[in-house]
């Protein structure tokens, strides 16, 4: 199916759209929607928020890309991953061809936050592990074949290339910060752990067996934050997804991503996000 609309999609592009059960979405990874795209100069797309991951592979030429706050250029034999719950923008100069996947379900979102803040970013070359592409052409050509879809299956070739990506990521080129030392890796693996309990800058400096201030002044060097705003961070983070993927009241999504009291929570969604977290839960997608 090609989509008629788009500036800069040329012709023999294609998109599909799912069909999802109500068991693939509580319980398994799906695609929403993915696609094959040739694509010439004027191509561009800017969405502030999309409630799934996406995931692009090139297969020639270029993208020019910009994301939580960076910018880069991912090139032919490129796998990308974002968080499409942020700002993000890319385009095209010349011409390219990649394949593109939507994906959702179960704790992709979490497997993303981990990568994109353990490597700043996964912008992976195959051919260092050839498992996440092959079972991204899998998945687009089951669409573009017509196969009767198998939700099982599915699930386990998206499982494939998120765990591809992980397990590759060490080789992957970072698109921020490098990797981190053992005392910050070992802190934010417990945060994350534990994004219920009191994560005060002392309790985690006594976890690594470090001072208050030499943790902060890790965190600054190596992720640009302190550990209070990397807690914060995480808590908006997993607090978005719930608004937006279940219908948990929001006292509870408080208390999930560790604020006691409602009213903190409240405010400090809504200096971070601009919208109230009732606000930002009744938000059309798009």
């Amino acid at each position: 199916m090609l989509r008629q609309n788009e500036t800069g999609v040329l012709p023999g592009s294609e998109v599909y759209f799912n069909s999802i059960s109500a068991t693939a979405q509580r319980l398994l990874y799906f695609v929403n929607c993915c696609g094959h795209y040739f694509c010439e100069q004027g191509y561009q797309i800017r969405r502030e928020y999309m409630d799934s991951l996406l995931i692009i592979m090139i297969e020639k030429g270029a993208l020019e890309m910009t994301y939580d706050g960076k910018t880069y250029t991912a090139t032919e034999s490129d796998i990308l991953l974002l968080d499409g719950s942020r700002p993000q923008y890319y385009m095209t100069k010349k011409y390219v061809d990649f394949y593109w996947l939507h994906v959702a379900g179960q704790n992709c979102f979490e497997l993303c936050e981990h990568l994109t803040h353990l490597h700043g970013g996964i912008l992976h070359h195959p051919q260092a592990d050839p498992k996440p592409e092959a079972a991204i052409r899998q998945l687009v050509t089951q669409y573009s074949t017509r196969q009767t879809i198998d939700e099982a299956e599915q699930s386990m070739l998206i499982y494939n290339v998120l765990c591809g990506l992980i397990c590759a990521s060490q080789s992957a080129f970072a698109l921020g910060p490098p990797d981190m030392t053992g005392i910050v890796q070992q802190t934010v693996h417990f945060i994350h752990a534990h994004l219920r309990e009191n994560l005060s800058v002392k309790r985690l400096a006594a976890r690594v067996q470090v001072s208050d201030t030499h943790l902060i002044r890790l965190f600054r060097a190596e992720l640009n934050v302190s550990p209070h705003e990397y807690v914060v961070q995480i808590r908006i983070n997993r607090a978005r997804y719930l608004l937006k993927n279940t219908d948990l009241p929001i006292h509870v999504i408080s208390n999930e991503v560790g604020y006691q009291v409602e009213t903190s929570f409240t405010a400090a969604f809504t200096r971070r996000v601009g919208l109230s977290p009732r606000k930002f839960r009744n938000l059309p997608l798009g």
